[in-house]
């Protein structure tokens, strides 16, 4: 971590290219670790202000760190009620140059409930699912003879029926075997029927994917109907159904061997996957490292061997902070 001078909030040994967004995010970090180390003072809180309010630029770079607060410190709250604590919060008022960390710390507690920042804790959805896995956790479910659900990491479920399913996030792969009447999985804005069948369905980022790996599936979005044979993916979201496309099953269920497997896929993506299956959050700060293509394939088991990988691979720079939070740029 870079050390940071208390009086006047510059780095030591500055870069001459210390105004460029990579050096002004490294001067964010380090003022974050500085902020939460013990001896942090009033000087320092000025400091901080004072480093915050040099542009918009820096501004935006500690804006950028805010959600990070409460996903680390289930104590930062109470902090922020501390008299020396709460000068910190108090940054510049014009709005180009306005650090809204503040904000982020006045936000209510039902809201948190609702959606924990970072995914930091279960959210009271979470909770009241019949079933759910936690990080990195897979669970198989035998809902009845006809119908079986193999649960991925970060899945919740309801169970509406014998064989009727509610699927409100994450992934799973349902196996439907010759069941008298379809077994129904609902998704988001759409109703997946199966009678004879194992396909793949993943609920994220309000988003729904379904793949067909044997038999056939009939895809219900609003009045349409669309069936689905294997070798076939369909995207849908609350505004569209996307055209059918063909899908690699191997890379699809994947994740059923406890491999993760990429072939040109952008590095956003890859980050993104990686989040799925281990605690805290792996931040990309680089939409420029974010769009190259990589291809990687790495066990679930040695989620962290990965982020070194892609270290070794693009060259990128990696930040290890508290509450598994890693930085990369």
């Amino acid at each position: 971590m870079m050390l940071m001078n208390s009086e006047d909030g510059d780095r030591r040994d500055l870069p001459d290219n210390a105004d460029s967004d990579a050096a002004i995010g490294r001067q964010a970090d380090a003022w974050w670790a500085r902020l939460r180390s013990a001896d942090f003072t009033r000087a320092d809180a000025d400091a901080l202000r004072a480093w915050c309010a040099r542009s918009p630029a820096h501004a935006r770079a500690w804006g950028e760190l805010q959600r990070l607060w409460q996903a680390l410190d289930p104590a930062l709250a109470r902090s922020a009620a501390t008299p020396q604590r709460a000068a910190v919060l108090a940054f510049p008022s014009r709005p180009a140059r306005r650090a809204f960390l503040g904000g982020a710390l006045a936000a209510g507690v039902a809201a948190l409930a609702l959606r924990p920042p970072l995914g930091a804790w279960p959210s009271l959805q979470e909770l009241r699912a019949d079933y759910r896995t936690g990080t990195g956790e897979q669970r198989q479910l035998a809902l009845s003879r006809q119908m079986t659900v193999q649960m991925n990491t970060q899945t919740r479920i309801n169970v509406n029926a014998q064989e009727a399913i509610e699927l409100l996030a994450g992934e799973a792969e349902i196996l439907a075997s010759g069941a008298r009447l379809p077994v129904s999985v609902q998704a988001g804005s759409g109703r997946l029927l199966a009678q004879s069948a194992r396909f793949n369905v993943r609920h994220t980022d309000d988003a729904v994917c379904v793949t067909c790996l044997a038999g056939a599936v009939d895809v219900l979005w609003q009045n349409r109907r669309q069936t689905l044979d294997a070798g076939q993916q369909l995207v849908y979201d609350a505004q569209g159904v996307q055209a059918a496309t063909s899908a690699a099953a191997s890379e699809v269920s994947a994740w059923r061997t406890g491999a993760l497997s990429f072939a040109g896929k952008p590095l956003a993506d890859v980050v993104a996957e990686i989040n799925r299956y281990r605690p805290g959050k792996v931040l990309l700060r680089n939409p420029e490292l974010g769009r190259r293509l990589v291809r990687m394939r790495f066990s679930i088991s040695q989620i962290d061997g990965a982020l070194a990988m892609i270290r070794d691979l693009t060259g990128a720079q990696m930040t290890s902070l508290p509450g598994g939070i890693v930085l990369l740029r």
